[in-house]
């Protein structure tokens, strides 16, 4: 919505249409291997007593898929509002309270992470207001809030993942099958992707250009294969979904998951007395640390490969200052693409603050449009949120003037 300004009428949307990036595939392919989350959350959703569910797990673990089913499954349609397409959530919030009439319903909020101060200030009372509505809640962090019920999605068995590799390989290369050695590739693939429904998809799309051997190579040496763009998801790499969270740590939450970061394997608090168990805690709470079935009551945590990956590749991304080099030395280039002059325009609006529903009112284009070029422009810049392209502009400089 353009800033401080949302509609009272907000849409409503039934699951099987396509609301945006990201969306338009789950309408053509059917979920695999989350039978049991399905039966979780319609036991959750079916007890009177859960007014507030929040559905949280990492990025890519399929959380907006499985709402979508859910609703699908529901029969509903339930309200579903995409937040990140929203300036503010307060804003939403005030104008569900105002609709009168359709009082005993489900509303499905999806990207709370964006949005959690608001949210954790605002459901109390849109629920009290509201006593036959239920609220579920897809977020990568729990609000914290009383009566608010937590239902942590974990990655896909690994059966389930490597049929969601076949289903998704097909799509690229017809006739591919998990025969003989295929098996074992892509069984090493879903091991190294934590079997992560997103890693998965992004992964099987690359087989237009590698094998799954080659895929699986790659992989291992670092290289960035995982994205996919508007199509696959609202997200436009693994790198971006993740950068995204750190983002949003503290210097001091940072240092101590980069350092836990490098440590192979799982490991418990107790292993190490100077770590604060808030700060463990709140690397829990926004899903960047896992935690396991304890071992003899002794609560233990894991990094998943993917987010290990991400830690590797800081030192030479936006997110850490690149050393400095010696007086009359080349200055190091990161792992950028030029970008188009629309990108070069779209850049620039992100440096000055725009949304996304500005940049496309500026340029005269869609909002959609207007993501698919911010993604773009992040993937080509290596950069993980906006900030880090506005720092990319006032560094640089080379978009300077595009833009009135």
């Amino acid at each position: 919505m353009a800033s401080g300004h949302v509609h009272s009428r907000l849409p409503t949307r039934r699951p099987t249409r396509a609301r945006g990036p990201g969306t338009d595939a789950t309408a053509f392919t059917p979920i695999v291997g989350r039978d049991a989350e399905l039966g979780l959350l319609r036991e959750q959703l079916a007890d009177p007593s859960v007014r507030l569910l929040t559905m949280t797990g990492p990025a890519g673990v399929g959380k907006t898929r499985l709402a979508l089913a859910l609703a699908d499954d529901l029969g509903g349609p339930p309200e579903l509002h995409d937040l990140a397409g929203y300036d503010r959530a307060a804003d939403v919030l005030d104008a569900l309270a105002a609709r009168p009439g359709e009082r005993d319903r489900l509303i499905v909020l999806d990207q709370g992470e964006h949005f959690t101060e608001a949210l954790a200030a605002g459901l109390p009372r849109l629920l009290a207001d509201r006593p036959e509505t239920r609220v579920l809640l897809v977020s990568r962090e729990p609000l914290h809030l009383y009566g608010e019920r937590v239902l942590r999605v974990p990655p896909l068995a690994r059966v389930a993942a490597l049929e969601l590799f076949r289903q998704r390989a097909v799509a690229v290369r017809p006739g591919f099958s998990l025969d003989g050695g295929v098996r074992a590739q892509v069984t090493g693939l879903c091991e190294l992707l934590d079997d992560l429904p997103l890693a998965i998809e992004f992964a099987a799309a690359r087989l237009k250009l590698f094998r799954p051997a080659e895929l699986l190579d790659r992989l291992r040496a670092g290289q960035d294969v995982l994205y996919g763009g508007p199509t696959l998801s609202h997200h436009a790499s693994m790198r971006a979904a993740i950068g995204w969270s750190y983002d949003r740590l503290t210097g001091q939450e940072q240092a101590v998951f980069r350092a836990l970061a490098v440590r192979e394997g799982a490991f418990s608090p107790m292993d190490d007395t100077d770590l604060a168990p808030e700060l463990i805690e709140t690397l829990v709470d926004k899903n960047l640390l896992v935690p396991l079935p304890s071992r003899g009551g002794e609560p233990r945590f894991r990094v998943l490969n993917v987010v290990r990956s991400f830690t590797r590749d800081l030192g030479r991304s936006p997110h850490v200052p690149a050393p400095r080099a010696a007086a009359g030395a080349e200055p190091a280039r990161s792992r950028t693409q030029p970008l188009t002059p629309r990108e070069q325009e779209v850049a620039m609006l992100v440096a000055q603050g725009l949304t996304n529903r500005q940049i496309a009112g500026r340029l005269g284009i869609a909002e959609w449009t207007a993501v698919n070029h911010v993604r773009n422009v992040m993937r080509k810049l290596d950069c993980t949120s906006r900030v880090n392209v506005a720092s990319w502009v006032l560094r640089d400089g080379a978009v300077a003037g595009a833009v009135d």
